[in-house]
């Protein structure tokens, strides 16, 4: 008896010893930044419970920031590993000048897996005519709250001497807000601003769980009433519910827009006012973007939800076989290409992107720049027109002190002579034209004027397109430099044979039919010129913003009523040799 009790001691004793080393085992590898990438980080962002769905953006980081900071310490070669910590001490200085908190001392000790940002409204007061004052909510989950409790309370003892301090009560739960001595009110906030400084601050705290800050009392307000009142939040919005549960789940990032929301906030006020009943080319309604962490990037898994009140059907498209290689027509885009768009049946294409976005101010304007770069308006191109572009296609914009654009089509299912026809219609000259044994043919535009008055007619010339065949494609460009570019590659490797996207190619898990790529270094300064919020948004992301790399977006087949797509995104650790 004796031994067999020594023998089940032991046994009980191994079994412990076991036990806790499995443990131990699976608390460090749990905890290994590495494992961001494999499994991800926390599930989903509970902060959606104090989010209201009007709200245009709410972003949640799914994992605590130091963690990833450690994961990309790992990833980064040592000889760049001195800039990775410089730029995480900036971002807690940042914290720091924001708030008041220090990330190490006053967060870090409690901060558990999730920091979500919300806009939750473009303007809190619904008045454009003073300004727009956009409302802002962080949502903290806390691991620890008595340590949680202690960095609000050294918070507010700091805030208390310049400050004058307002308490209050909103359904049981305790807020706190400030106003400086000598503020006279709230300043109007003019669209996007980079500078988030905060002239006024609320915070509360939920339960042991959740720490929540504001820049207004009235967005702590709304949270708790939204937290109360589940249905008005996005936890319960049916199309939120559908996404998240189906994009991936090794996350470590997730994204909510409210597109026509998230519009206005960046200072387009007309999209303030109620949606029409039948929202006519503004059916792409909601986008949810699900990141995953890879070792050169990220990878966002996409959908796209229509308007709620859209008189158009959610038509469920079933799965399609994806293309295992790149369009066709991609062999002929000139690898230095800032933005390319490429895929099957261009017609289709165009419809869908006039029913969807072609309706939001944004989308129009970025149409008619597209337009006019070919002389035309909206109102001058037919509706036929499209059926002679019905094929395979790529839509590249090419580089060059005047950019032009260069569209590639499929040569059997190009109806040139419809083209040509078309531009004849517009008062354009057609002319053959033959350059080093290539047949060319350009749309002219000639006019007649004056250098001063009373001096002889001059004829000026104006090329407003030209095309060829090339490799059994149609090449239409918006210039003779931007043909040229194309027609040099044919010897000199295109976009297709480029390393870096077929390293975006390989991070997508299935190459779809309908393509976008963005080199977005090269990119960014000309659409700054055009949509100037985006130096303010670059600013305010800094210092990610500054390593995004060329962007790679593809679409994927689904069952669902959501219209899917990946997103790979390549982050580079020295933007100075970005090529």
């Amino acid at each position: 008896m004796k031994s067999r009790t020594v023998y089940s001691a032991i046994a009980i004793l191994a079994g412990i010893l076991l036990l806790v080393g499995i443990a131990g085992f699976w608390g460090l590898t749990s905890q290994n930044p590495r494992g961001l990438i494999t499994r991800g980080g926390q599930a989903q962002p509970q902060a959606a419970q104090f989010v209201p769905r009007q709200s245009p953006l709410m972003v949640s980081l799914l994992a605590r920031p130091d963690r990833l900071w450690q994961l990309r310490q790992l990833l980064t070669p040592a000889n760049q590993r001195f800039q990775v910590r410089q730029e995480w001490q900036s971002l807690q200085q940042s914290l720091e000048d924001l708030v008041g908190w220090d990330y190490e001392a006053d967060v870090r000790p409690w901060l558990d897996e999730e920091a979500t940002l919300a806009i939750t409204a473009a303007d809190l007061d619904y008045d454009a005519s003073n300004g727009l004052q956009p409302g802002y909510l962080v949502v903290l989950s806390c691991r620890d709250a008595e340590a949680a409790r202690e960095a609000l309370h050294r918070l507010w003892q700091q805030r208390a001497v310049q400050r004058n301090l307002r308490f209050e009560t909103v359904s049981g739960i305790s807020l706190i807000s400030d106003q400086a001595l000598a503020t006279t009110g709230r300043a109007p906030i003019s669209g996007f601003s980079a500078n988030l400084a905060l002239e006024t601050l609320a915070t509360t705290m939920i339960g042991d769980r959740y720490v929540l800050l504001a820049n207004d009392a009235q967005v702590l307000r709304q949270a708790i009433a939204t937290y109360q009142a589940p249905d008005v939040s996005w936890v319960k919005a049916a199309p939120y519910h559908t996404a998240i549960t189906t994009l991936p789940e090794n996350r470590v990032g997730w994204l909510v827009a409210n597109i026509p929301q998230l519009l206005a906030w960046f200072g387009d006020e007309k999209l303030l006012t109620a949606p029409p009943i039948s929202p006519t080319g503004q059916q792409a309604h909601l986008a949810f973007i699900s990141f995953q962490a890879l070792a050169e990037g990220l990878l966002g898994n996409t959908a796209i939800a229509t308007h709620p009140l859209s008189s158009v059907p959610e038509a469920i498209t079933p799965p399609q076989a994806t293309s295992a290689r790149l369009p066709a027509a991609i062999s002929l885009v000139p690898e230095s290409a800032l933005f390319v768009t490429a895929g099957a049946q261009l017609s289709q294409q165009l419809q869908s992107l006039s029913d969807n976005i072609g309706g939001y101010p944004i989308a129009q304007q970025a149409i008619a720049a597209l337009l006019q770069s070919w002389s035309l308006t909206p109102e001058s191109v037919p509706a036929g027109l499209s059926a002679a572009l019905a094929g395979d296609y790529a839509l590249a914009l090419l580089p060059g002190d005047r950019p032009d654009w260069a569209l590639i089509t499929a040569a059997a299912t190009t109806d040139l002579a419809a083209l040509d026809d078309f531009a004849a219609g517009q008062g354009l000259t057609v002319n053959r034209l033959t350059y080093n044994e290539q047949p060319l043919t350009t749309w002219t535009r000639f006019t007649l004027n004056r250098t001063r008055n009373n001096a002889p007619l001059q004829l000026t010339t104006q090329v407003i397109a030209a095309h060829t065949t090339v490799q059994n494609h149609e090449v239409l460009s918006t210039s003779l430099e931007g043909l040229q570019q194309v027609l040099q590659q044919v010897n000199q490797g295109s976009l297709a044979d480029q390393t870096t996207l077929m390293q975006l190619t390989e991070e997508l898990p299935t190459l779809g039919s309908e393509l976008i790529y963005i080199d977005w270094p090269a990119l960014l300064p000309s659409l700054q010129q055009r949509f100037p919020w985006l130096l303010a948004v670059e600013a305010a992301t800094q210092p990610f913003s500054q390593h995004i790399g060329p962007i790679l977006i593809s679409d994927r087949p689904t069952a669902s009523a959501l219209q899917m797509g990946t997103v790979a995104i390549q982050l580079r650790e020295n933007p100075a040799k970005m090529s």
